[in-house]
């Protein structure tokens, strides 16, 4: 246990504000609330919208459970924008280093992480910086960072501008107090900062030793990038014109998910309840009393009569009504989520092709899309900014601390579909574009197979020696066959 640094304090604090402000606390309720969802603990989030006790008091009793439509939406999201790695091209710059920084920093896997937390959350944030790799020597790190540690100074006249300071900030403990650790990034300098928190507001600025040994090494109050861009990227999953924060898959949904949750607990319950009937019996069965045993409810005693043979109370459950409904919802959640339910084989009918699944998947498709706006520009500044850090600090990166050629550019990132690939229609949908001189056989090769410019190259040479026809070679000169040298001996 690290001791708290000796804090010498006035009486009376000075008063910093509150941490967080009321609109960041609001935000990060909210990005509690849809992880929640996202991860299908809904009793407690929603217990968080709705009044506790009415909530409690309706479901203390009930086996409440939970259809995670939260998180199959963000997994569905997340599988068609990058189960399949996008491809990163670069025109004129240096694309061995680009492969390596990609590979070095698992950008495939933090890419789809990214995805699954920002469907859920609304935003997703990266980070560019250096450090050690796993081999020890300094390299780009590429880091894929959670929003509830984000807050940006956002123009409250114009949200669309970039925010000039953007904070990271996160809490921690030394003793009995708590501090609030800020890392402030503006263009070409990042400053630190650590503050005493005292119920939940900044009351004294402490001095950086403290990070020295909380974090084990020396942090300079001002540490210059070297480049004129901000280190943080942020994506919001998608927004409207008028806010900074990105909106999460779950925003317009919770309603219906609660709506289902509910429906199918009180059809189980009810189920789970008359399971086990009431047994009636005729009058003088029971004791010598003639009382129901407190024990055993699950016995009731009827005076004899025209039936008086033992049988059971049985419920003529009719909840048909309660499945229509809840198919109903399940139709309204598919509408309103924008997911096919042929994405998941419960669509009616067969696609016959490739191009009739796309058709019945529109929706998805262009809801996928509408990320990949989002990704494709945050993704080409993640990139680019890595490679202004690397060319300005002679970084290398991956195992072979490949080191960057010539000037930084922004890739071009090609992103995949996520849907199964049929390569007959594809091929034959590439044939028809070369036999029109629309596009080579290396480009379609690329397309079809998913190889690199090498690769693609090499195979469309092999392909088009082994298609090479053999033409017979015509005996231009005019070299004589055997009859006409015998008929150079006849004499008339």
């Amino acid at each position: 246990m690290i001791d708290a640094p000796d804090i010498s304090t006035p009486t009376s604090l000075p008063d910093y504000g509150a941490w967080p402000s009321v609109e960041d606390n609001s935000r990060i309720l909210s990005y509690e609330y849809y992880m929640k969802l996202f991860l299908g603990n809904h009793f407690d989030a929603f217990s968080v919208k709705i009044d506790s006790k009415a909530y409690n008091a309706a479901y203390g009793k009930l086996r409440y459970i939970t259809v995670n439509f939260a998180g199959l939406i963000s997994r569905i999201c997340a599988d068609m924008l990058f189960s399949e790695a996008p491809k990163i091209k670069m025109e004129k710059g240096d694309q061995n280093f680009m492969t390596a920084l990609w590979e070095a920093n698992r950008m495939d896997v933090q890419v789809y992480e990214s995805a699954l937390s920002n469907s859920a959350m609304g935003d997703a944030l990266f980070r560019v910086r250096t450090g050690k790799g796993k081999d020890g020597k300094d390299t780009v790190i590429i880091e894929d960072v959670t929003p509830f540690i984000y807050f940006p100074v956002v123009n409250g006249f114009n949200a669309r501008s970039e925010p000039q300071e953007e904070v990271l900030a996160w809490q921690f403990m030394v003793g009995t107090n708590k501090y609030l650790r800020k890392e402030i990034h503006t263009a070409g300098m990042i400053r630190n900062e650590v503050w005493l928190l005292k119920d939940g507001r900044l009351s004294t600025p402490v001095g950086l030793d403290i990070l020295t040994e909380v974090e084990g090494r020396v942090i300079p109050e001002e540490q210059p990038t070297g480049i004129d861009r901000k280190l943080l990227i942020h994506i919001p999953n998608w927004k409207v014109g008028n806010r900074y924060f990105g909106l999460s898959d779950y925003y317009d949904l919770d309603s219906l998910f609660y709506g289902l949750n509910n429906r199918i607990s009180k059809v189980d319950n009810i189920l789970d309840k008359h399971s086990d009937p009431i047994l009636i019996v005729p009058d003088g069965v029971l004791d010598e009393k003639g009382n129901i045993k407190r024990g055993n409810p699950r016995v009731m005693e009827v005076k004899e009569g025209e039936n008086g043979k033992p049988e059971y109370i049985v419920w003529d459950a009719s909840l048909e009504n309660a499945f229509k409904e809840i198919e109903k919802m399940v139709e309204f959640m598919y509408l309103v989520a924008e997911i096919s339910p042929d994405i998941l084989g419960l669509g009616e009918g067969v696609s016959d092709s490739g191009r009739a699944l796309k058709f019945k998947l529109m929706r998805t498709i262009a809801k996928t899309s509408r990320k990949k706006l989002y990704y494709n520009h945050g993704l080409k500044e993640v990139l680019y900014v890595a490679q202004l850090m690397a060319k300005k600090w002679g970084l290398g990166v991956g195992d072979d601390n490949i080191k960057m050629k010539g000037d930084p550019e922004r890739p071009n990132i090609m992103f995949q579909d996520g849907l199964p690939i049929d390569e007959s229609e594809q091929v034959d949908t590439e044939t028809k574009a070369i036999d029109a001189g629309l596009t080579t056989t290396k480009d379609a090769i690329m397309r079809v197979y998913g190889y690199d410019d090498e690769t693609a190259e090499r195979v469309a040479a092999d392909a088009k020696k082994e298609n090479a026809v053999n033409l017979p070679v015509s005996n231009i000169a005019g070299t004589a066959s055997d009859d006409d040298a015998g008929d150079e001996g006849d004499t008339e």
